[in-house]
């Protein structure tokens, strides 16, 4: 069995033994191997036909991800483990390790998978209509520096629970009730930071998530958020020294944020996307509303509309805060990959724990693939093609 994997693969994969029993392990092989190397559809009948080293039957790879027992938290927490031991600083992104989270639908139709149901498409593409039924899933990624771009490495998902069709519930005081959007993914940034033990972590998330029902959660752990802000915002300067009369000011003048550029700007070279660029910004530390802290607010100039982005770290410069929102994009290319080449949605289980594990196991595939594309890496078992055609 082991004559087929590169030798960087099963260095990577050893890793992952000690979480499961010996038969289990070779299907977790299996099903790596096989994310890999299948063309297509990656669905588990292709999956067990690709792997004709491990002679059993398709119902065998069935209930490796049913009824097995192993702790994807658990793979999850040795992945990060091999990304940091692997890549080291490239993981620090100016002090402190960068979690891009996202979400995405996957187009599902089957009554007997639980969660599926009408999401509304929020992509802006218009061939893929109003809206879309099936599943709506939680990335979260890791970001690193991959020459003067970055990378995003995706490590944890979660499926998010809808209100027509919940999938999952919380308890509470009020007993049972479908978790709501935020459940999710809150939980996938808590599980990130403890796989990195509790070190510096800044989130970077998009205009969606600008919400005190996220940011705030976060700023109570430590965790900084980058995000971008809605163009009508607005903010507070301090209030100033309070003159013993009545009762004290919460807030100093109030500001609408796109008009900051109109008495605080300044031209700033940035990092974009590789390229290094010159910008017109506003810099300001404000108060916004309902959030406990001071945020550092950064108005960028535009031929339209002015971008705005806060950040709770308060170290960062503008020009740091441009670059980290930039390095979101990241995450947008690995789950396209996911889709495209790693068969995220590719599952036909019906089962809760099965798809949750197809999932996962989709991620593992593609960081592993990745890590094995590293220079250090490829020049040991990847060939190259010559000019003429030949191998070597």
């Amino acid at each position: 069995m082991n004559a087929f994997f590169p030798p960087v693969l099963l260095t990577y994969l050893e890793l992952f033994r000690q979480l499961f029993s010996s038969p289990s392990y070779s299907y977790f092989k299996a099903y790596i191997w096989g994310m890999l190397i299948v063309d297509g559809r990656k669905c588990i009948t292709k999956i067990g036909h690709a792997c004709f080293f491990v002679d059993k039957h398709i119902a065998s790879f069935e209930r490796f991800l049913s009824e097995n027992k192993w702790d994807m938290h658990q793979v999850a927490r040795i992945l990060v483990r091999l990304l940091v031991d692997t890549l080291k600083d490239k993981l620090r992104i100016h002090g402190a390790f960068l979690l891009a989270v996202d979400t995405t639908h996957t187009a599902k139709n089957s009554k007997k998978m639980i969660g599926i149901q009408k999401w509304t498409e929020h992509s802006g593409n218009a061939d893929r209509g109003k809206y879309i039924i099936g599943h709506h899933w939680g990335i979260a990624g890791l970001i690193s520096r991959f020459a003067n771009r970055y990378l995003c490495w995706p490590i944890v998902t979660m499926m998010i629970s809808g209100k027509k069709n919940p999938s999952h519930y919380v308890s509470g005081s009020d007993g049972l009730c479908p978790m709501t959007f935020w459940v999710p993914v809150l939980a996938m940034v808590f599980q990130t930071w403890q796989f990195l033990d509790e070190q510096a972590l800044r989130v970077v998330v998009d205009a969606y998530f600008a919400n005190v029902s996220f940011i705030n959660p976060l700023i109570e752990k430590g965790i900084h958020v980058v995000t971008r802000w809605q163009k009508n915002g607005v903010g507070w300067d301090d209030p100033g020294e309070y003159s013993g009369k009545g009762r004290p000011r919460k807030y100093g003048k109030k500001w609408k944020l796109a008009d900051l550029l109109k008495s605080f700007s300044q031209e700033i070279k940035v990092n974009i996307y590789g390229k290094s660029v010159y910008a017109t910004v506003a810099v300001r530390d404000m108060w916004l509303r309902n959030i406990p802290q001071k945020v550092r607010v950064v108005v960028v100039k535009t031929a339209g509309v002015p971008i705005i982005f806060i950040s709770t770290d308060m170290t960062l410069t503008a020009a740091q805060i441009i670059e980290i929102y930039s390095s979101r994009f990241s995450i947008e290319i690995a789950i396209r990959d996911l889709k495209q080449h790693f068969g995220m949605g590719d599952y036909q289980c019906t089962t809760t724990g099965s798809i949750l594990r197809f999932v996962r196991l989709s991620c593992v595939s593609l960081c592993l693939w990745r890590l094995m594309l590293l220079p250090e890496n490829a020049s040991s078992w990847l060939w190259e093609a010559t000019a003429s055609g030949s191998l070597r």
